[in-house]
């Protein structure tokens, strides 16, 4: 059955304020889990069921789909289309707060969902600071929002693509084009893999480290010094320190700079701690 029908059926209408752009080309569904490179071991971690279309898809290759979706609205559709699956796990709650140290025991542990804009800066934190070690994670996002977690140019750094770039290494999967959702949206998609790189987990907080890249980067047209003097009382020596010029914005720092900087501090005197 047609996304459209399926919608037709139940006398669904999608809510704007959950960003309900729902994919209603199942091709594009199968594209996808063929280059998930998913298979029978494989758990899966979806966010954002919608109607069921992607979900279809991946349980068909692996052992468990666990798949959370906020819109209790949906669960005629989803109970109907899934009746019988015996590795489809629908949760409808807000993933943003569930406990995810609960799939701490799963030993491949894979993310996969289409989310919608306005939490996907969300998603994503709560995946890095929360999540127990994954595989890697696949999401679909529009298409500007991926081509700034891949920035590499420093004027288009923001503290989400730093974030992102600490931990895991960031791979363009495929384009998506906005004709294959309903309703259309105003703009076309993008599927990024992010393969965790764990090697600085232990070193650096991620809770603690993203507070301090957002502090870094809270007034943009100001200079990384005067961003920090809250929270370092010799700023300029302590940026001299680690070799920045202290007149630098926060986009002219480089990533690994970032880091350098954050380990420094955490080893000096005098900073007003939780940032």
């Amino acid at each position: 059955m047609k996304t459209s029908e399926w919608l037709k059926k139940y006398d669904i209408r999608l809510k704007k304020g959950l960003g309900q752009n729902f994919l209603s080309n199942s091709s594009v569904s199968r594209e996808i889990v063929q280059k998930s490179e998913i298979d029978e071991n494989d758990v899966i971690i979806e966010i954002g069921t919608g109607n069921g279309i992607l979900t279809e898809e991946i349980a068909k290759k692996v052992k468990k789909v666990i798949t959370f979706e906020i819109d209790e609205g949906l669960k005629p559709l989803l109970e109907e289309r899934f009746e019988g699956s015996q590795n489809v796990e629908i949760h409808f709650e807000d993933f943003l707060n569930v406990d995810l140290s609960k799939f701490k025991d799963i030993s491949k542990l894979k993310y996969i969902a289409n989310i919608p804009y306005y939490i996907s800066s969300k998603i994503l934190e709560k995946i890095f600071e929360e999540s127990p070690k994954f595989e890697y994670a696949i999401f679909m996002f529009q298409k500007e929002f991926g081509q700034r977690l891949m920035a590499k140019s420093k004027k288009s750094y923001s503290p989400l693509s730093i974030f992102v770039q600490t931990y895991c290494t960031v791979e363009k999967i495929m384009d998506v084009s906005r004709n294959n959702f309903i309703p259309i949206p105003k703009v076309d998609s993008v599927i990024l893999k992010f393969n965790p790189v764990y090697k600085y987990v232990e070193e650096i907080d991620p809770k603690d480290f993203m507070k301090f890249v957002h502090i870094c980067f809270s007034k943009r047209r100001k200079t990384i010094k005067n961003n920090l003097k809250d929270i370092i009382p010799d700023t300029e020596k302590y940026l001299t320190e680690v070799q920045i010029d202290p007149s630098s914005r926060p986009e002219d720092i480089l990533l690994e700079t970032y880091i350098e900087l954050y380990k420094k501090l955490l080893g000096r005197r005098g900073v007003k701690e939780g940032f």
